[in-house]
């Protein structure tokens, strides 16, 4: 799922809670009430109450109606403000598209994507107003990535075993100058150079759920078999690389 918000700190703080976004996920489907939402997430009616009462502030959602039971209790039933959040498959994301056709050109074209250091470098600095703001949004990037890895990199893939399809995707990297793809094991790459984090600080946490996402993506598709792919080292955990394991599901 795609989420596209208004530039609102506030607001967009809403979304670092896993709960709030699976009554977002749910909400965008249908609208439901407390008592349906508590039934469906396994929650306490309270605890959705105040997580509604937070997305009700934010003007997230709304209430879409209120009907009367028989003993003439109030029954609310809530929805996602489509003039605040829109919410829509990722495949029909136009800035997602755009992304791809982009990455399909710089590869069809064997050269990397324009600007490179320059590019690099707000990309970083993105990525630190992100973090800076504390909204957690690996998901959102890791899905990205996967998407990317299943609709455009896995094409030019012509492997069909974990061992070779990281060998080409390392060749791939290069081309795309995402950085310097190292094996080192069969079930581990190290990446050098990296396009996402180099050179920035010791952050805690690592910083590249796109790449994952992208490896992922990749591996699933050719190899059809199902992989999980985490990043273990990073810039962001004080390392001068990335380091990513792998592991069949």
């Amino acid at each position: 799922m795609a989420y596209i918000l208004k530039p609102d700190e506030k607001t967009a703080k809403l979304f670092s809670d896993k709960t709030r976004l699976k009554i977002l996920e749910l909400l965008s489907e249908k609208e439901l009430t407390n008592s349906q939402l508590a039934g469906m997430l396994n929650l306490s009616k309270p605890t959705i109450s105040h997580h509604l009462k937070l997305l009700l502030d934010g003007g997230i959602v709304k209430i879409s109606r209120i009907e009367h039971e028989e003993h003439g209790i109030a029954m609310k039933f809530y929805a996602v403000n489509p003039n605040i959040l829109s919410v829509e498959a990722l495949k029909d994301n136009k800035l997602t598209e755009q992304i791809s056709k982009e990455i399909q050109e710089a590869m069809d074209a064997r050269s990397g994507l324009s600007g490179g250091h320059a590019n690099s470098a707000f990309l970083r600095m993105l990525k630190s107003t992100i973090l800076n703001t504390g909204i957690d949004m690996d998901k959102p990037f890791y899905d990205a990535g996967y998407k990317i890895g299943v609709n455009v990199i896995s094409k030019q893939v012509k492997a069909n075993t974990l061992k070779d399809v990281l060998k080409e995707l390392a060749v791939l990297w290069e081309k795309l100058k995402l950085g310097t793809v190292e094996l080192v094991s069969e079930n581990k790459i190290k990446v050098a150079d990296c396009y996402q984090c180099g050179n920035m600080p010791n952050m805690g946490k690592t910083l590249c759920p796109s790449d994952a996402g992208i490896i992922a993506g990749v591996l699933n598709t050719v190899c059809q078999k199902r992989y999980s792919v985490k990043e273990t080292k990073c810039w962001g955990t004080g390392y001068d690389f990335c380091e990513f394991e792998i592991k069949e599901l």
